[in-house]
């Protein structure tokens, strides 16, 4: 557990110094060789961004409770994954008003009218896509399919990530930031989790004596 609020803070830290490093003041470095993305591939660039759309993230909610319901032993995991990614959203949507950094100007496409500090496609990539590759390597399920199916969620996770670059939504910096708020999250829940199972044991320890 302290090993995971430790990550949580330090990354809480980073994610907060540099929002305030980058938001208000010119692109420069890493964020203008960004820009030599933009452009390329669109349309499969928009596939990728739609993947994280708030329709799409309720169809793959929806699946993931109907696997639980099913197999209980995928409850402890949809439960985690779902009520972080559904607070860090919002925690996410507030402090893009924070930080009010404004989009690039060379959008394709599509043009959102969120700020652009921090990244919510990054943010779900690593909620959403990487969680998942780790849940199902991890897993019990058939070898086959673990090693299909969690190195594909894992690129398709990359692939959105891209997408916000190559459609020109966002700077790089916005995408790390993204990253950095999801791992802050990630791992605040699980020091979270790891709590309540301490409290539970020593409750049925108590309850046993």
């Amino acid at each position: 557990m302290i090993r995971s609020l430790t990550i949580a803070l330090v990354a809480a830290f980073l994610y907060g110094w540099l929002g305030a490093a980058v938001s208000h003041a010119p692109p420069s470095g890493i964020d203008l060789a960004g820009r030599a993305l933009a452009g390329e591939a669109p349309q499969l660039a928009l596939i990728f961004t739609a993947s994280c759309w708030w329709v799409a993230l309720v169809a793959l909610a929806v699946v993931a409770i109907a696997i639980a319901v099913r197999f209980p032993a995928w409850r402890p995991r949809t439960i985690y994954a779902l009520v972080t990614t559904l607070v860090t959203w919002q925690v996410s949507d507030a402090l893009k008003n924070v930080f009010r950094r404004p989009r690039p100007d060379y959008w394709r496409l599509i043009h959102e009218p969120t700020f652009s500090y921090s990244s919510g496609h990054a943010m779900f990539a690593l909620l959403v896509y990487w969680t998942w590759a780790w849940f199902v390597w991890n897993s019990d399920l058939p070898r086959p399919v673990r090693l299909t199916l969690a190195p594909l969620l894992a690129l398709w996770g990359c692939g959105v990530i891209w997408s916000r670059l190559a459609l020109g939504a966002h700077y790089v910096t916005d995408l790390v930031g993204g990253l950095l708020l999801a791992t802050a999250a990630l791992a605040l829940a699980g020091a979270a989790g790891a709590a309540i199972r301490a409290a539970r044991s020593e409750g049925r320890a108590a309850t046993g004596a």
